[in-house]
């Protein structure tokens, strides 16, 4: 295997660089919240026609009947292409590309893509990390990214996270995995619809419960680092216009 610490792939910044995505297009302020706390909110990060878009395409999927009852309103998406305009957009953010950069400092893939909306009473999930296969244990191997289409309250199923966690490298103890029990440290993000959780994919986490039974759709996705491409992997289908830069770092199948 290609041992990636040996410099960045010119190549591959190139195209972020060409995409926006270049180390201007996050603050000093987020880039420290990403090596810090493991996460960083941008709020209000998608405009009123992108929002409309997004949350056509995820009640899509649930008009259709594909939700999954067992996992209580998840529904992975398996290919991207032309009906995915929206989402399509979601994992060519400039400010998503260059906190994935940021984290993993190498070249990277795009991992799983899924709608996740909790219906009532449904949610809660043990601590966790995004990360269980083998790898350079000095290195970060994923980043994940949370795109709320609905205000997130403490009520309907937020996000919890143990700012900080990620420094230690390790999945959470046995009795954190129990969804029940708590950190005495985590906290729940609670943010408005159209914001964007970003965390690196090794800082303990989870879903909770969504106890009023509101509405809290989100799109999750998540990129891996190269070495480790077709681990959960979405397939992005060659969409018409899509210049070669999003290609080169979306992988796309010509």
């Amino acid at each position: 295997m290609e041992d990636t610490r040996q410099g960045p792939d010119a190549a591959f910044e190139a195209a972020l660089a060409a995409l926006g995505a270049g180390p201007s297009a996050l603050s000093a302020d987020e880039k420290r919240a990403l090596d810090d706390a493991g996460y960083v909110l941008f709020c209000s990060a998608v405009d009123p026609a992108w929002l409309k878009a997004l949350r056509a395409e995820c009640d899509g999927w649930r008009d259709d009947g594909e939700r999954d009852a067992a996992q209580g309103g998840n529904q992975q998406i398996g290919h991207l292409g032309e009906r995915h305009g929206a989402v399509l957009r979601v994992v060519q953010w400039p400010r998503l590309l260059a906190a994935t950069w940021h984290v993993l400092r190498r070249s990277f893939a795009l991992g799983a893509v899924a709608w996740r909306c909790p219906r009532h009473g449904l949610g809660q999930q043990g601590l966790h990390m995004d990360w269980s296969s083998q790898g350079d244990p000095g290195a970060f191997h994923v980043v994940t990214a949370l795109w709320y289409l609905d205000d997130v309250t403490p009520d309907n199923g937020p996000t919890r996270v143990v700012p900080g966690s990620h420094r230690l490298r390790r999945r959470p103890p046995k009795d954190l995995a129990e969804p029940a029990n708590r950190h005495p440290q985590e906290i729940t993000v609670q943010a408005g619809a159209g914001s964007v959780l970003v965390f690196n994919g090794h800082l303990w986490h989870s879903g909770t419960r969504n106890r009023s039974g509101a509405p809290r759709r989100a799109l999750q996705c998540g990129f891996v680092a190269r070495e480790h491409r077709g681990v959960s992997c979405t397939v992005v289908d060659e969409p018409s216009g899509m210049p070669p830069a999003a290609r080169l770092v979306l992988g796309v199948v010509a």
